[in-house]
């Protein structure tokens, strides 16, 4: 068995595995390298399993694939959820849940004509392009920004609308009493989509037991924003548990 779990980055809505591209370099805890996928419908994945429990189905049939025997689950976003959902279940060799700019457990905090914008973003260049300038507040890299809008052109539509009509609507919070393992919040004092309002009144009742810590300078995607300290609360929060 490891002396150091294995970090598992579950990425959020509409973007893919890619989003931790500056994170991993950053990474070096003893765990083994980690493991990255991409979640239904977007990346490389053709699967159809689109709802919060089909997603979560397939965290851990990639976990079990990959033969993992100790591993922290890392979520961002709408893959925060995801892995909640997941360690909720209590999975054989969990041993931690991060998560960075988390949707919450219960339903997300948005407006309809939002709902209705982001949905009508799928496929759209320009569109994309403009949601990912409007959620961040550090400067991304071009690359990053083509990575992004390429990811949100290549997405599958149904997993796309998936999201917004129904997997963040649902509320999981009564899930969460179930989830055994340390928990550590990693949130931005400047992300407009899980505000620090949405972190204190959503997210902290949650996991009442959690270690937190509030990232400065950042907007929504702080995998890209923020590699640096996204990547010293992971390593950090490994080492703990080592």
């Amino acid at each position: 068995m490891p002396a150091t779990p294995t970090a598992v980055l579950v990425h959020g809505f509409g973007t893919s595995s890619r989003v931790w591209r500056a994170v991993l370099p950053l990474l070096d805890a003893g765990g083994g390298e980690a493991l990255v996928p991409d979640l239904p419908g977007f990346g490389s994945s053709t699967d159809g399993r689109h709802t919060v429990d089909g997603m979560a189905d397939v965290l851990l049939e990639a976990v079990q694939a990959r033969g993992l025997t100790r591993y922290v689950l890392v979520g961002h976003s709408m893959g925060a959820k995801v892995a909640a959902v997941l360690a909720a279940r209590r999975p054989a060799g969990l041993s931690g849940l991060l998560l960075v700019a988390p949707s919450p457990p219960s339903p997300e905090p948005m407006t309809d004509e939002g709902r209705r914008d982001l949905k009508a973003a799928h496929g759209h260049p320009d569109l994309l392009r403009e949601h990912y300038l409007t959620i961040t507040r550090a400067p991304l890299t071009p690359a990053d920004l083509d990575a992004l809008v390429e990811d949100g052109v290549r997405a599958d539509a149904s997993a796309w609308a998936a999201w917004p009509d129904h997997g963040s609507r649902e509320d999981r919070s009564g899930d969460m009493t179930r989830v055994q393992v340390p928990v550590h919040l990693v949130s931005s004092a400047t992300d407009p989509v899980i505000t620090p309002q949405v972190m204190h009144a959503q997210v902290r009742p949650a996991f009442p037991d959690a270690t937190a810590q509030t990232v400065l300078g950042s907007g929504h995607l702080l995998p890209l924003e923020r590699p640096q300290p996204v990547a010293g609360a992971v390593r950090g929060f490994l080492q703990q548990l080592s």
